[in-house]
């Protein structure tokens, strides 16, 4: 009931056009209620008494009737279809921009594939559900219960024979809606799952070939198949059960009432006009019974549709501005991290980390790999929360900050490089839509993009394939690192923002990144020395601690963590010198 009460909800704005429709399919019913006095009054006036001159009315009133209920049922048709898509369109939309708000911690613990699935299948079902499921079930439940009246009012005897058959489908139809909704349950979160698989192996069909995976991948793929297909048949099976017995109640009726009626009139208590107009109302009722069934599958099918809809917006994000959320009266890009302590998945990323970056330094951070590198710089953001501590920009605990304006000076390169199937151009200004050309320009000359933008058939209006498909990884990290330097960002983060390049180009981009530099606080993480050598303070992580500070001379002075590195990456270069490694 809470699913339908938050759907009646959705329905709210739209009540007007709502009752509109709900008229027009009550003189639709109206329609069918008056066509069985009028064929009773044809059998009895016109073709028992032979008074003709009724036959012309009553045939031109039937016909009306028919018209009326025709026109009736297009507007009303056209009425739900076009509520039925706002609320889908507003579900749908609310939902993406609900989605768009999740932290990074949301999208780590929910596959993409089962999110679309939800936002396809399940929106669909629910969209089918208000455009034709309510008109549906309206449209049944009156002609069965006005049926039952009208009948009532030419035959009591034959109502209440008929009436007979109502408990018996009731507890049939309850049996049925327990059986298949838990059926229906299974079959979303089976598709989610095969949607899932099908999303990641197509997305990365480029590692299944290169190891020549595709056979296991077909086979992984069919065993999930599988579970689609079986699932599916045996909700098939509850409904090849439940259905033809339904079904079959409603068939029984219509002889049992003839017959009903035929002794009656025998015994000449019923006319035949009387038992011709009956058996219409027998269809009114009868139909809503065989319809049951369907009504039961298209509204439990919605509700399970709807459920795993809700659960992404009862979800929640867990990253919320505070009421009073402030920022500063003027970014200037410092940093502190005091004794922040990070944990994700019960496990401690970060332990009491604690270091200021004053405005315009360049901070490098170093460490193995899941020393908590990544993690550090996701905090400025604030895409995760900290479990204790506080990370301040300018300040202001990050936790206080308006998340928008705070992230707006954050140009942030990630370690995994993404682009949109855009052109190369609007890639660039994605987060700057309204900068021009001449700026565009001078960002991809920044990260030394602009020569391989030129050679390219449309240049800047490329359009990149999705994920940047197309581009070597080089050339999308720099297209990357075009994109954070053009929001010309107070604090800029280069998480391994130039491992795919060469040295040569990687050399080129530092020197460019120079004058961009001047100014604004950069965190740079990296694994090549020569990324990091030249900054303010440099950052060894282990085991989620700071194991060392101090800039590229202090460090190799205390010859730890550090110097281990510098001796590692330039072992090669020191023995084809004939000098020892200590030396260094």
């Amino acid at each position: 009931m809470d699913i339908v009460k938050r759907l009646y909800g959705m329905l709210k704005p739209y009540w007007r056009k709502i009752l509109v429709a709900l008229a027009l399919q009550t003189l639709v019913i109206i329609t069918r209620l008056v066509a069985p006095y009028l064929t009773k009054s044809v059998v009895n006036d016109v073709i028992t008494a032979g008074v003709l001159d009724l036959l012309l009315p009553l045939t031109s009133a039937l016909l009306a009737l028919a018209v009326v209920r025709a026109v009736c049922t297009y507007i009303r048709s056209v009425m739900f279809e076009r509520i039925g898509q706002n609320v889908a369109f507003d579900l749908r939309t609310g939902l993406y921009a609900h989605l768009e708000e999740m932290p990074y911690e949301f999208y780590d613990k929910h596959r993409i594939g089962e999110i679309m699935s939800r936002m396809t299948g399940d929106l669909e079902g629910v969209r089918n559900l208000i455009a034709s499921g309510i008109i549906t079930a309206y449209d049944n439940l009156l002609n069965f219960v006005l049926g039952i009246i009208c009948l009532s009012s030419m035959s009591w005897q034959l109502a209440l024979i008929m009436a007979v058959f109502c408990p018996l489908l009731a507890v049939t139809a309850f049996k049925f809606n327990k059986r298949i909704r838990p059926a229906f349950t299974d079959i979303r979160e089976q598709n989610a799952v095969l949607n899932t698989r099908t999303q990641e192996n197509l997305a990365g069909v480029r590692v299944v070939k290169a190891f020549a995976r595709e056979n296991h991948e077909s086979e992984a793929f069919s065993v999930d198949n599988l579970k689609v297909r079986d699932l599916n048949i045996r909700a098939t099976i509850i409904w090849s059960v439940f259905v033809p017995l339904m079904n079959l109640m409603g068939d029984l009726c219509t002889p049992v009432m003839v017959l009903a009626g035929g002794a009656l009139m025998l015994n000449g208590r019923m006319d035949l006009g009387t038992l011709v107009g009956a058996t219409g109302f027998i269809w009114l009722i009868t139909n809503p019974m065989r319809m049951l069934s369907n009504i039961i599958n298209m509204v439990a099918q919605a509700i399970t549709s709807a459920e795993k809809l809700l659960y992404y917006v009862d979800l929640g994000a867990s990253i919320r501005e505070p009421q009073n959320a402030q920022s500063p009266a003027r970014f200037e890009g410092k940093v502190e991290f005091d004794h922040v302590t990070f944990s994700y998945g019960g496990e401690v990323v970060l332990d009491d980390v604690s270091f200021v970056a004053q405005s315009g330094q360049t901070i490098a951070v170093m460490g193995a790999t899941g020393a908590g590198k990544s993690s550090l710089v996701n905090l400025l953001g604030r895409y995760y929360d900290i479990q204790g501590g506080s990370v301040k920009v300018d300040g202001i605990d990050v936790r206080e900050q308006k998340l928008k304006p705070l992230r707006r000076e954050l140009g942030y390169v990630m370690q995994e490089t993404f682009l949109f199937s855009d052109t190369i151009a609007d890639n660039i200004r994605f987060g700057r839509p309204d900068a021009d050309m001449d700026r565009v320009r001078r960002a991809a000359r920044v990260a030394q993009a602009e020569e391989f933008i030129e050679h390219m058939p449309e240049k800047y209006e490329t359009i990149v394939g999705e994920r940047g498909l197309g581009l070597s990884g080089g050339q999308k990290q720099r297209v990357a690192i075009a994109r954070a330097v053009l929001t010309d960002p107070k604090i800029l983060i280069m998480d391994d923002s130039t491992s795919a390049v060469d040295m040569e180009t990687e050399y080129e981009i530092q020197q460019q990144l120079k004058d961009v530099l001047k100014g604004r606080t950069t965190f740079i993480i990296a694994h090549r020395i020569s990324s990091v050598k030249n900054a303010d303070q440099i950052l060894v992580l282990k085991d989620g601690k700071i194991a060392e500070r101090g800039t590229h001379a202090q460090l190799l002075d205390q010859r730890g963590i550090y110097f281990g590195m510098v001796q590692d990456q330039y072992r090669d270069f020191l023995n084809i010198s004939g000098q020892k490694a200590g030396e260094a």
